[in-house]
Formats: C-alpha cells, sequence, structure tokens
C-alpha cells in the first residue's frame, strides 16, 4: 500500500505539516561494483608491472603479498612474511592504513603452516566497517591467489608466489 500525502493525518498540537510532502525514497545503488566469481591467474598477473610480477616470482614459498590494484594506496605493496601480521590505523601495526574508515586494530593476516603447505587466513577484529574478501564480509576465512580484501577504503589483491610466465610475455 502506498501511502500518499492526503492519507496522512495532521497530529494535534503538531506544528509539523506533511500534506503535500513525498514521502517516497529513492536508492542510487549504481556505485556498486560486481566482483568476478573468480578472475584467471593470468589475467591477475597480466594487471601487474614487470618490477611486481618479478617481486612475486622471487618470494620464498611461505610467504605472500598484499599488492593495492586500484583505489587509494594503488601500487602499495605490503610482503606478509610473518605468522601474524596486524592490520590497521594504529600506527604500529605491520601494515598502516592510515584513514578514518579503516580501525586502529582493524584485522589480521594468519600464516600457518602444515608440512610444506603454507596457508594464509584473515581475521576481522570487530572492526567498526568490518573486512570484506571478494566482497562479503567475513569474520575469518582462508585467503585464496587473487582475493580481493577490503580494509575500509582499501582494496588489496591477495598474491602467493608464482612461476612462470605472464600470458602477454610468451611468445
Amino acid at each position: 500500500m502506498v501511502t500518499t500525502p492526503s492519507d496522512i493525518p495532521e497530529i494535534p498540537g503538531s506544528k509539523a505539516n506533511f500534506k503535500g510532502v513525498d514521502l517516497t525514497t529513492t536508492l542510487h545503488i549504481s556505485s556498486l561494483r560486481s566482483v568476478p566469481d573468480s578472475q584467471s591467474d593470468n589475467s591477475l598477473l597480466d594487471a601487474l608491472s614487470s618490477e611486481e610480477f618479478n617481486i612475486l616470482k622471487d618470494l620464498a614459498k611461505d610467504c605472500a603479498m598484499f599488492i593495492s590494484l586500484a583505489g587509494p594506496g594503488k601500487g602499495a605493496r605490503f610482503l606478509l612474511n610473518s605468522d601474524c601480521i596486524a592490520i590497521g590505523r594504529e600506527s604500529s601495526s605491520e601494515i598502516f592504513l592510515d584513514d578514518v574508515t579503516v580501525s586502529r586494530k582493524h584485522c589480521q593476516v594468519l600464516r600457518s603452516r602444515i608440512g610444506s603447505v603454507t596457508t594464509f587466513e584473515i581475521e576481522d577484529l570487530k572492526s567498526l566497517n568490518g573486512t570484506y574478501v571478494n566482497a562479503i564480509s567475513k569474520v575469518k576465512t582462508s585467503l585464496n591467489h587473487g582475493d580481493e580484501v577490503q580494509v575500509g577504503k582499501y582494496r588489496l589483491t591477495f598474491f602467493s608466489p608464482v612461476s612462470g610466465q605472464r600470458t602477454n610475455e610468451i611468445q
């Protein structure tokens, strides 16, 4: 049922007059972006500069890296080379993101090893704006090559060590 201004009763003793006022709301959601289900390894690698690609090729097998491919801090690289990496607005954070959209202790990346396999997880630390992986709010989840992590307004792409060549380098 739609309420029109003429259907709104006047409140006795109230100075508010809602007659003639449009009470509808329009939501503009065009600023939402879609996140592909999964990007191919080659399309991710092709987006990197030669320097970034060579850095990933030289990463130790038990390390990973966040690279900001878009948004604020574009081009920033963060090496994930310890078992617990704090991310936040607090200056003592290993990954310091200086913006009000980031909580002081926003989230952390946890590295674990089982035999020769190294895995990384991200855990939100009850931040105000949440931690998103591929545009889905997460409290704790594993990270996979190519995942996009959003912390406040920062968008960081997770890269594990790579081998081989990019498609634009294959002749």
